[in-house]
């Protein structure tokens, strides 16, 4: 195996495009992304060393040999598997099954790489001739002109975060086009079906177990309302700043945002001293690995990856809410999600499951006969730009597991370019 450093070897992310395939590490996430890609003739790589299921932690290995965030670890280019992260033997030994499996069969040459940004931090795009790298502006960790060699860009498009990955509020599609998680879009998703719900109620030929159902749904729309106001309150990312700025600055930099009701989430407050020490100390091996393979570097390179871990350091001390203050929990997520072009230019798109319309008590039988449904506005506010049947949501089951564990279904897999 080799370690390499390459101007066009480290970005990942990318907008919509056609695609050679999609390389996943857990085989519950392969399992169902399969089911909807195969149907576009795309397949959905697997190493053979994983294991079937999601187990304990996420984003981290387990006794069964899982690791669920290949956004996280692994970057695809045309003719290369990138990996990034230093300190665990498994990753090489799924880096090394890749090179044996689908890098025989890509042509794709396996390589470590330091630094590199993580997955689901930025993404590559295209834009009218120009490749533009959109990522969060805490991410600015070298300077501009370098980020550029480092991820073959033309231009560097920091953005600020309203997560802690940007691929969970922000989803590129093509020729400019980005979708942003609006709260005001959510609230205004929210008025519309409670709206909806109480004209139905107001009918005189609803039966009494309807009349029980859209009452219930009333009262839970509301208090979903509520509550989502309370949360935007204690937010850390500030969404009533932070979006309109987000906005302004994709415009700026030449994309077309376009806001849509594409999260819903709620804050609980946690206190575990015990998950902070892990992830810093996770975290401080990670950066000492680094150091030691930077040492196969040209000195100019070294002075570079040292002032990167110093940076990172100084982020990592600066923020003390990591598993201490508040947690964000979704139960809708529709920006983080898997999208690329059909054989027809079109484009498909994979996201998480509703889980808002199930805690609303909105099930498929009444979304049929109502219309009504946050799913259902989602896909009205998208569908200038993606057809209606080209969009796809992963299973209740699934999307439950991958919120619990801080991420969603385009973590859990990486692009592999055409």
């Amino acid at each position: 195996m080799q370690i390499n450093y390459n101007k066009n070897q480290t970005f990942t992310g990318y907008d919509a495009r056609q695609l050679k395939g999609l390389f996943a590490t857990n085989r519950d996430c392969a399992r169902e992304i399969r089911a909807f890609a195969s149907q576009y003739n795309l397949d959905v790589y697997i190493p053979n060393i994983v294991s079937n299921s999601i187990r304990k932690e996420y984003g981290t290995l387990t006794e069964r040999n899982s690791i669920l965030w290949a956004q996280d670890y692994f970057t695809f280019l045309k003719d290369k598997a990138v990996l990034f992260d230093f300190s665990r033997d498994f990753l090489k030994r799924v880096l090394r099954s890749c090179a044996d499996g689908i890098g025989r069969q890509l042509k794709l040459k396996p390589l470590q790489s330091a630094p590199h940004i993580r997955g689901g931090n930025y993404f590559n795009c295209n834009v009218n001739g120009k490749r533009k790298l959109l990522l969060s502006n805490d991410k600015l960790i070298l300077p501009e002109e370098m980020l550029k060699v480092f991820h073959d860009a033309d231009e560097i498009c920091p953005v600020p975060k309203l997560d802690y990955h940007i691929d969970l509020f922000l989803r590129p599609l093509d020729n400019g086009n980005v979708l942003l998680a609006d709260n005001k879009a959510t609230t205004e998703s929210l008025n519309k079906l409670y709206n909806g719900y109480k004209n139905l109620l107001a009918q005189n030929n609803l039966t009494p177990s309807e009349t029980e159902k859209y009452q219930d749904i009333t009262n839970k729309i509301k208090v979903a309302l509520m509550k989502f106001e309370l949360t935007e309150q204690y937010d850390k990312y500030k969404p009533q700043e932070n979006e309109e700025k987000i906005f302004e600055a994709l415009k700026k930099y030449g994309f077309n945002p376009i806001k849509v009701p594409g999260n819903y989430y709620y804050l609980h407050g946690v206190k575990s001293p015990e998950k902070e020490s892990k992830l810093l100390t996770n975290f401080e091996n990670n950066m000492k690995a680094i150091e030691e393979y930077a040492k196969s570097y040209p000195k100019e390179m070294q002075k570079i990856i040292r002032g990167h871990i110093a940076l990172e350091r100084v982020m990592v001390e600066k923020d003390k809410t990591i598993g201490v203050e508040w947690e964000k929990f979704y139960d809708n997520n529709f920006l983080n999600a898997i999208t690329f072009k059909d054989k027809n230019g079109k484009i498909v798109y994979i996201t998480n499951a509703p889980l808002l319309d199930r805690r609303l008590g909105i099930t498929a039988e009444i979304e049929e006969k109502t219309g009504l449904s946050f799913r259902n506005l989602f896909l009205e506010s998208i569908s200038p730009y993606v057809d209606k049947e080209n969009v796809h949501f992963i299973s209740e089951r699934l999307t439950e597991k991958l919120f619990r564990y801080e991420g969603g279904v385009h973590c859990s897999a990486a692009e592999i370019p055409a």
